[in-house]
């Protein structure tokens, strides 16, 4: 029993270590070799979807994926996540992986504030002054020049993250965390495949069928192609043993540290730079919106505290 109540806290941070991985193979791709982010999002949806197809269609999550693959929730969430992974390729291109992860976190904060114009939340002021104050955070953090430069990537992926929190709050996947993981592996493969077709059609439109099916050896790297494929279903499947377990108050914990294990591997592996005040800002970034998530969903964490 001992050993399954801490699979999920093993695979949430696999997942934390993963996903940061992702961030620094992104950051590499976009900055040092400078490569178009439609030709990185095609090709990074392919791998994936080669890796963790086999292992669905093989296993008892095949019933689910009849359905979910042809789900209209599934295939607008994928386009979501397709355009926000494009957002974060052109933020990655301009900032460092600590000033990503500061200003993504703005859309903790502004899916609430949209949400409570339909009356859904009642906010308390201060939560409003949270938005600016990370804002504030994000320009210390990148400088002033640097920050101003990236405003237009910085605001588009607030923007595209915000539509996805809004969208996948109305849509709900409750029913989908109820299927357990076999449920969670077709659903996570339902909107991986769609992702490539999506980053396909786009791909495609730009360059031609032709530039679609030939892989880029001059300007994409095939060993951060693999890797990135990799570390994506090994993210991708640890994220899902994570949450399928009913001990999220542990587990989003540690899902949230990729903020930090990102500044740190972005300091080994790409040599940015990494002061102690980098800390300071990611814990002050995280804490804010950490202690907003409480005030707003208070009541359900009383209800489990009881």
């Amino acid at each position: 029993m001992l050993i399954y109540e801490t699979i999920p806290i093993v695979a949430s941070l696999i997942s934390s270590i993963s996903r940061a991985g992702l961030n620094i193979v992104d950051r590499h791709q976009f900055k040092n070799v400078a490569t178009c982010p439609i030709i990185v999002g095609y090709w990074n949806s392919f791998l994936p979807v080669v890796l963790i197809f086999p292992l669905m269609l093989f296993s008892p999550a095949i019933p689910y994926f009849v359905e979910d693959v042809i789900a209209i929730n599934v295939v607008f969430l994928a386009l979501l996540i397709q355009l926000v992974s494009y957002s974060f390729g052109y933020a990655f291109s301009l900032l460092r992986v600590t000033d990503v992860a500061i200003i993504s976190k703005s859309a903790d904060i502004t899916v609430p504030i949209f949400l409570s114009f339909f009356g859904l939340y009642s906010l308390h002021l201060g939560v409003i002054w949270v938005l600016p104050l990370l804002i504030f955070i994000f320009i210390l953090s990148a400088g002033v020049k640097v920050a101003k430069r990236a405003g237009l990537a910085s605001l588009a992926l607030v923007v595209i993250l915000s539509i996805q929190g809004i969208y996948s709050y109305f849509i709900g996947f409750n029913s989908s965390l109820n299927k357990g993981f076999w449920g969670l592996l077709s659903f996570a493969t339902s909107v991986l495949l769609w992702r490539f077709i999506f980053s396909f059609l786009v791909m495609a439109y730009r360059g031609g069928f032709l530039t679609a099916i030939k892989f880029p050896r001059d300007t994409f790297s095939v060993r951060g192609f693999c890797i990135r494929g990799l570390l994506t279903v090994i993210t991708q499947v640890t994220f899902l043993l994570a949450i399928s377990a009913n001990q999220l108050m542990l587990v989003w914990p540690i899902l949230n540290t990729t903020g930090f294990t990102g500044a740190i591997f972005a300091y080994l592996f790409l040599g940015e730079s990494l002061r102690p005040k980098d800390f300071v800002f990611i814990f002050l970034t995280f804490l804010l919106t950490g202690l907003v998530m409480i005030l707003l969903n208070y009541e359900k964490f009383k209800s489990l505290l009881h």
